[in-house]
């Protein structure tokens, strides 16, 4: 008895120490999760129902409150799919679309050579600890894969570009924004004739603004001050905190040091919910914007051209892409809780072009996971260009939501299980 009892002893303090070793080797990542068990259930019910784009679209269908899209056939109004088209939404790294724009007018002009040399040390400053470091050192990597990182660290403007359109690094695009400067930002949508859509802002003010920690405030508390301010002490806020960032090495100093430690200093529902101050657009408005960007129109023949050929890194880097496309260029993206997408792309089946603006906005915590993981948006716009039962789909999708069964006949929960 005795021998079983140490046997069992044994083995139950053994068990205890590697355990132990475990938490203690993950411990940041058992209080992370701890913090968040609440979000992390947050719409789990979707997760089993969405294996499929079908699941997917009926997602859609009983969340209107937190889907817009606009899916138009170029020259063929009658096959334009609409669905929450006019609520603004915010727009993530999408409206990276805007910095494309005016370095590519900055090039087409003159102003700048696409051969400028970017230096990479520059990009890493904007660099926050713990936000979009992921897209930052693939940035890097692809430019070296590719042989665009000179002995000096640096690529040229036009790889620069190329690498924005495809990985999205807010550092890069911080890094580019101030080269464009906000002078230009500061008139550039009325430039455009844009009614619904904010111009970008650099990414790094924007996350030092809902940060509780570098704050000092509550999460709420900050959200709620913010949302009522004029747009322009808003902007004005967020472009001296990315610009104290880059050159105030006392503010810089005590920020890296937090954000090692703790991030942001918020939760991921507080985070998702922050995402309601970044820059917004309408459906409508941004394939309006694409639809000229297809003909040509889009400030010049010159420009317009320039920004689809950034634009088109799917059709290098995508496996399979060209079975279905003749032409594609998309900008994606994925960040707590919003998944967002723009593109335009030919169809081989049909020849038609069709231009795009997918946005999921507030999304359910687990729900956003299960969907990020496997890059579930991006499948869902492509086919919604070339393959007629998806199209079918979200056209009685579309169908619900005019004749509004879908407010009527289902729960708008938005922290269901």
């Amino acid at each position: 008895m005795a021998r079983v009892f140490k046997f069992f002893a044994a083995f139950f303090v053994t068990a205890l120490v590697i355990f132990g070793a475990i938490l203690a080797f993950n411990w940041d990542a058992f209080n992370t999760f701890y913090d968040n068990r609440d979000a992390m259930v947050e719409g789990s019910r979707w997760v089993e129902d969405t294996y499929s784009l079908r699941g997917l679209s009926d997602y859609i269908d009983k969340n209107p409150e937190h889907v817009s899209l606009v899916s138009n056939v170029i020259n063929s109004p009658d096959s334009t799919i609409q669905y929450m088209e006019d609520v603004r939404r915010p727009m993530g790294t999408t409206a990276n679309f805007f910095i494309l724009l005016v370095i590519a007018d900055m090039i087409s002009s003159g102003e700048v050579s696409a051969d400028s040399p970017v230096s990479w040390t520059r990009v890493t400053d904007h660099l926050l600890p713990g936000v979009n470091r992921s897209e930052h050192e693939q940035s890097y990597s692809s430019a070296v894969a590719r042989d665009w990182i000179n002995n000096s660290d640096e690529l040229t403007l036009n790889h620069a570009m190329r690498l924005l359109a495809e990985n999205n690094a807010l550092s890069l695009a911080d890094e580019l924004w101030w080269l464009i400067g906000p002078e230009r930002w500061q008139t550039m949508g009325e430039t455009l004739g844009l009614k619904d859509t904010d111009m970008p802002l650099p990414y790094s003010g924007l996350y030092l603004t809902l940060s509780p920690g570098i704050r000092n405030m509550p999460a709420q508390e900050i959200y709620d001050l913010e949302l009522v301010k004029e747009k322009q002490d808003f902007r004005s806020s967020v472009i001296e905190r990315s610009r104290r960032f880059i050159d105030d090495a006392e503010f810089r100093e005590n920020t890296l040091t937090y954000m090692e430690e703790n991030r942001l200093g918020n939760t991921f529902m507080q985070e998702r919910d922050a995402l309601a101050l970044f820059p917004k657009t309408t459906a409508s408005e941004m394939t309006a914007i694409l639809e000229k960007l297809v003909k040509d129109e889009m400030i010049s023949a010159d420009v317009s051209q320039r920004v689809k050929e950034w634009m088109r890194w799917p059709m290098d880097q995508q496996s399979g892409i060209t079975r279905d496309f003749a032409d594609y260029g998309a900008i994606y993206d994925n960040r707590m809780g919003l998944l967002a997408g723009i593109d335009f792309g030919t169809s081989k089946y049909t020849n038609d072009t069709t231009v795009q603006a997918v946005f999921f906005d507030r999304i359910q915590i687990a729900f956003w996971f299960h969907m990020s993981s496997n890059h579930m948006h991006q499948d869902f716009q492509q086919r919604l260009i070339y393959d007629p039962a998806m199209i079918d789909q979200m056209n009685k999708v579309e169908t619900n939501q005019q004749e509004g069964t879908s407010a009527q006949n289902n729960s708008l929960n938005t922290t269901d299980e």
